[in-house]
């Protein structure tokens, strides 16, 4: 049941009027059956694995609230960590694994081919319920002891899927708390969900269509196009992205939960480090929080930071997608971030000395397109299909350069169809420089009433006049 579908509204609708009219202390069950249909919706099967998942990460929070010494902790945290990273392993790994090892010449281990679908959102729910046994594992938080409100920390169906990964300390909290109908939370949720609806239906399906039309046959088209196609695959996926968090973030805020930002404008960021502080933030402060900073963070030497960076990097883009080039993709941000360290000296000398104050709006908008023209390089590895494509887009990008095939591109899309993807994403930029200081729902909400309906209804027609309601494929994170 995806968010974009006539059917979720309808869900959502049921599940709100049934949360409000059932008493208190019985919402959580509808909240968890709700929640595991809303799962079950894509593959019944597999809300079992969900489920194994739920009750090896409950019983070995039980067992850390039991444990007499730091041994029995260790075993019981590394319990939880083990069996669950070996069922994200195979279920989204194993398949990377084996290809890599047959496809080595001379090996001599090979591995049984085993095709099995990669369940719907493993790789966030896991997580989710790894960083709850981390919490309990280092007393930040005690056992949730109630079975039934511990699955639904796991299963909580608006971000579910694809996130955000909430911390156990904010979400398990919130099904204590009675909450009643909030008129002003559930306007603001309501123009979330709008919100997030325009970016993936009118944005990012219409710029989709671009994109995959260049990927599906890059060979035959020059570096103009590709690049047009990869700075559109950007804004494709950054509004798509965005745009399933603020409706999940949305449906939760009609039901009176709060659930973390996850997107914080990140294509105006002034450098690479600054773009992950507000890009998937629910996932790169998990990184950071049980990760990093296990690993030492930045209070070590200089080479075993370097170190620690890369690994988190690295691990980060294979968490997106079991292929080689999301490892590239991975340690390509790394890269750039141990690179700006070194250079940051350099960089700021320069700029003194050609007269340009380093900290001031000259430099920020030249180090706000570097950092754009920089991610966008690296989603060229995160968008192709393969190696041998890169490859083939690397030479299109070196020697190719002809607009023939641009313009072409440009026709069989259909010129009023670029021009409007040009204007909705400039629109977006500049909706987002100008709410720089407060949401966009924070400026609507303090305008008067006659803003507050024209805007709402201008977005609504916005949304029926130019979504692709026919052709809208899933969202991007699906896949993760």
């Amino acid at each position: 049941m995806a968010f974009q579908t006539f059917g979720y509204f309808v869900f959502l609708a049921l599940m709100t009027a049934g949360y409000f009219l059932l008493p208190a202390g019985m919402r959580w069950a509808l909240l968890l059956a709700g929640s595991y249909y809303f799962y079950m919706c894509w593959n019944a099967a597999y809300a079992l694995l969900m489920l194994t998942s739920t009750a090896i990460t409950y019983l070995c929070g039980l067992g850390l609230g039991r444990a007499k010494t730091t041994g029995q902790k260790k075993l019981c945290v590394a319990s939880s960590l083990v069996i669950n990273l070996g069922i994200l392993f195979f279920f989204k790994y194993y398949g990377l694994l084996s290809g890599t090892l047959a496809s080595i010449p001379g090996m001599p281990v090979r591995l049984p081919q085993i095709n099995v679908l990669l369940p719907v959102g493993i790789s966030f729910y896991i997580f989710q319920a790894l960083g709850y046994t981390i919490d309990v594992y280092r007393g930040d938080i005690q056992p949730v002891r109630h079975f039934g409100k511990y699955a639904l920390f796991v299963s909580f169906f608006p971000q579910l899927v694809a996130g955000p990964i909430e911390r156990s300390g904010n979400l398990i909290r919130q099904f204590d708390e009675v909450h009643r109908p909030d008129f002003e939370q559930m306007r603001r949720g309501a123009l979330l969900i709008l919100l997030g609806l325009l970016k993936k239906l009118v944005v990012a399906d219409r710029l989709a269509v671009l994109v995959d039309m260049v990927y599906a046959d890059a060979a035959y088209y020059g570096a103009p196009a590709i690049i047009v196609a990869t700075v559109c695959f950007a804004f494709q996926i950054y509004c798509d992205f965005s745009g399933y968090s603020d409706m999940a973030v949305g449906s939760a805020s009609v039901l009176g939960f709060r659930l973390m930002k996850n997107f914080d404008r990140p294509y105006f960021s002034r450098s690479i480090a600054e773009f992950w502080r507000r890009w998937h933030i629910s996932l790169s402060t998990w990184f950071r929080d049980y990760l990093y900073f296990p690993l030492g963070g930045s209070r070590v030497n200089t080479v075993r930071w370097v170190f620690n960076i890369l690994v988190v990097f690295l691990v980060s883009g294979l968490w997106h997608g079991a292929a080689w080039t999301f490892a590239a993709w991975g340690l390509i941000n790394g890269l750039y971030q141990v690179i700006g360290r070194f250079t940051k000296p350099a960089r700021d000398a320069l700029w003194k000395k050609v007269g340009i104050d380093p900290e001031g709006n000259v430099r920020a908008v030249f180090a706000t397109l570097c950092t754009f023209a920089l991610t966008v390089f690296a989603w060229l590895f995160f968008r192709a299909d393969s190696f041998e494509q890169l490859r083939v887009l690397f030479e299109k990008l070196a020697s190719g350069w002809e607009f023939g095939t641009l313009f072409e591109l440009m026709h069989q899309v259909n010129g009023r169809e670029c021009l409007l993807m040009a204007l909705l994403v400039c629109g977006m930029l500049a909706a987002e420089w100008l709410c720089r200081k407060s949401s966009f729902a924070d400026r609507l909400f303090a305008a008067p009433a006659v803003i507050r309906w024209t805007a709402a209804l201008a977005l609504l027609f916005l949304l029926i006049l130019f979504g692709k309601y026919n052709e809208s494929p899933a969202f991007i994170y699906f896949q993760f």
